[in-house]
């Protein structure tokens, strides 16, 4: 492998720019020096002080990538190993599946460069490559295993050049670069990669949940709309200022005119257990809307005082607590 002589500056710059082009995020120098410092990554040259610059080997620099696309939650592992390699670990210890693999392998040579020389004798119409012909014969030849294996092959070969430091390729074609801050800084909801939270957010988040507290208040409520709407129900969402405590109506898709929502629901973004005075106050809110329930979505948790009188009672109040976000999240990340 060889190796390139950059500067602290250009560094950063080289880094930001490659980043943001793969996971559609922009990343501050700030943020940028935070998500690799504990990595050890060029720890001499991103000091303050480190305006000398130093030479990175190219390894380096994509592990560097990697860790960062990783980091971001872009990529499903934080380890820069081929997927070929990694397959081969896998299968190594079962014979036949080893032998498989081996042919699969031949196949996926021969088949990849037919269709390279038909991608690029077909210019007006793209250069993707189609990998039918290759999914069709390992089926014929080897059944359903072969295909199984073929498909692994080349999702794990596609993920390879998506997050490659040198390629063109990328798992999304972003329309848009936004900024990491705005999660935590920005209450606008505008998005063009989702409904009311961008999917680069909750990628970011499902790797960070910790951040899950920091984020900004009205992303949080954007973060609970897009839930819903995925889930397929109709959103109302409020002004997120002078709502009367009611951040989200949550209808049924077949919304009957006029009628009252299927559940009402507040954010709660805080630190400290939710107490008895919130679950009364929603419990009043799902009488005066006659709503069919409420819901208080927090990253806390209900106090245990404010759980035995939520059940004693009967009130039709549910929580979706931090563990419940976290399932949230989860469900709704870009599928590795």
């Amino acid at each position: 492998m060889g190796s390139i002589h950059l500067s602290r500056v250009s560094l950063i710059e080289s880094l930001t720019e490659v980043i943001g082009y793969k996971s559609g995020l922009v990343v501050a120098e700030g943020e940028l020096v935070e998500l690799l410092r504990a990595s050890g990554y060029f720890e001499k040259i991103l000091a303050s002080d480190g305006s000398g610059g130093g030479r990175i080997r190219s390894e380096e620099y994509e592990n560097a990538v990697v860790l960062l696309l990783y980091k971001l939650g872009r990529t499903s592992s934080p380890n820069n190993i081929f997927f070929l390699a990694e397959m081969y670990h896998k299968y190594k210890g079962d014979p036949a599946m080893l032998d498989l693999y081996m042919e699969i392998g031949k196949l996926y040579n021969s088949s990849i460069k037919i269709a390279m020389r038909e991608a690029m004798a077909r210019p007006s119409q793209g250069r993707s490559i189609d990998p039918t012909a290759f999914m069709t014969e390992a089926t014929r030849r080897y059944g359903r295993l072969g295909l199984d294996m073929a498909i692994e092959m080349i999702t794990g070969v596609s993920r390879d050049l998506n997050r490659s430091a040198w390629g063109p390729h990328r798992s999304i074609d972003w329309k848009d670069e936004i900024e990491l801050a705005d999660l935590f800084k920005s209450e606008n909801l505008a998005t063009s990669h989702g409904t009311f939270l961008d999917q680069r957010f909750i990628d970011y988040l499902d790797r960070n949940f910790e951040q899950i507290s920091n984020i900004h208040w009205r992303k949080f409520e954007g973060l609970t709309g897009e839930f819903f709407a995925r889930e397929g129900y109709k959103i109302d969402m409020g002004p997120g200022r002078n709502d009367d405590g009611i951040d989200l109506r949550v209808y049924p898709i077949t919304e009957i005119e006029n009628g009252p929502p299927l559940i009402i629901v507040q954010c709660k973004r805080v630190k400290a257990k939710i107490d008895k005075t919130l679950i009364k106050s929603v419990y009043a809110d799902v009488l005066h809307e006659k709503a069919s329930s409420g819901l208080i979505v927090t990253t806390s948790y209900l106090s245990p005082g404010a759980e035995h009188m939520r059940t004693a009672r009967g009130y039709n109040v549910e929580a979706a607590d931090r563990e419940t976000l976290r399932q949230w999240i989860s469900g709704m990340r870009t599928a590795d």
